[in-house]
Parts: C-alpha cells; structure tokens; sequence
C-alpha cells in the first residue's frame, strides 16, 4: 500500500522495538524494525542488512506484522469501520483499503503520545547504519534522502489528527486503480476516521497488550477460551 505496507506502520514498529531494546542497540534495531516499510516508501525491494542489529529489527518487524494480523481486536475494528464505510456509500475498493490502514494509522495517532515509542521512533530515524544491503542501484540514495526528511520531521505527531491520518491514507492507496477513491470517497472516508478515532483509542490498550503477549509466546484471553 504506497507508503503504508500490511500490518503494523512505520511508527508502531519502532515502538514495538522500543518493547524490547533499550540502551545502544535500541536504535538498530529501531531502524531495522522501521526498515521494510521504508522500502516500501521509496519502491524498493526489503533489504538484507549485514548489521545484526538491524537485522534484528528486520526480522521483528515481520513477527510483528504476522501477529497483528491475527489479533481479534484489529480484525474486528478493521470490519467495523469497513462496514461503516460501505453503509456511508464508499466505493469497495477505497473501504477496503481504509478498513485496514485506517486503523493502523489511528493507532499510530493514540501510541504517538507514548514517551518510549517517540524515543525509539527518534533513536531508529537517527541511527547511523552503514551495509543496510539494498538491491538496485539508487536505493541507498533514495533511502538517504527519505531518512534526512523524516530526521527533520520528527516525531509524527500530526497522527494525532484523524484529518491527517486520512491525508496521509488517501494520497497512499490513490495512484492505485483499484484502490483510489473518487472525491465523494475521499469525503466519505475523513468523515468516518474522524468518527472511529475514539473507537480506535479505547481499544488501543487491550490491542497492544494483545500484540505483546502474542509476541511474548503468552496465551492471550482468546487463546485461553479457545475463540
């Protein structure tokens, strides 16, 4: 999905680093956590880092995203606001798109606030790693020139808007045919992530604990009940 791959983004998996790393190898491993959805954002392949610690981070990213997708929480909010969407009149396409990194970017809007995630976002962004092991020529330039612009950003704290949130959404899924919304989508779309953002925020906490404790190998109440 453009900028925004499946599964937890950018900003959620370097807090989700931040979960485990501390010290020097937390921004490594922050970085490398970040690492295949900064691929993603400048249309090249995941590289194959020769620093382990960005390595780790690699491999945790896609633990990561295997869990979340899995997590009864994250699916029921997703088909929630998809319907949501589609009662609104939003094309199928575009609903689908939403229901899916919507709530991943409203998530990011509720953990932005987070102390230690903001610290491993800015440890990773700010990580000075050499042999990240891109593929095509022009990937580590292009990647140099993504990093100096999210160092200068800073944290994102405009996630903390849904009307950024669905800024952000709509200009990655819309140079994609099947996916792009037409203006009456677009409206449709800002007026109902305005209105799930607070669905989003009382359910970030259990959706949190939920992707720790799937992480940790500890069975979570689902789990346990067999559903």
């Amino acid at each position: 999905m453009s900028c925004y791959g499946p599964g937890v983004n950018y900003f959620g998996h370097a807090s989700v680093a931040g979960w485990y790393h501390t010290g020097a190898a937390l921004g490594g491993v922050a970085l490398g956590a970040m690492l295949p959805d900064f691929a993603n954002m400048i249309g090249a392949r995941v590289p194959a880092p020769a620093d382990p610690e960005v390595a780790a981070g690699v491999a945790l990213h896609h633990r990561t995203d295997a869990a979340f997708h899995l997590l009864p929480i994250f699916v029921g909010l997703g088909r929630e606001l998809g319907a949501r969407l589609a009662a609104a009149g939003c094309g199928r396409g575009p609903a689908r798109a939403t229901a899916h990194i919507g709530v991943e970017l409203l998530l990011d809007g509720v953990i932005v606030d987070d102390p230690d995630a903001r610290a491993a976002y800015a440890a990773g962004v700010a990580h000075q790693a050499t042999a990240l092991g891109w593929h095509e020529p022009g990937d580590a330039e292009r990647f140099a020139l993504l990093r100096a612009r999210l160092v200068h950003h800073g944290v994102p704290d405009d996630l903390r808007s849904p009307e950024s949130v669905a800024a952000r959404l709509l200009r990655a899924i819309g140079h994609r045919p099947l996916l792009r919304p037409s203006a009456d989508d677009a409206a449709i779309i800002r007026r109902e992530l305005a209105g799930f953002a607070r669905r989003v925020a009382v359910a970030a906490p259990g959706l949190l604990a939920a992707l720790r404790a799937t992480l940790d190998g500890t069975p979570t109440p689902e789990d346990r009940s067999g559903t």
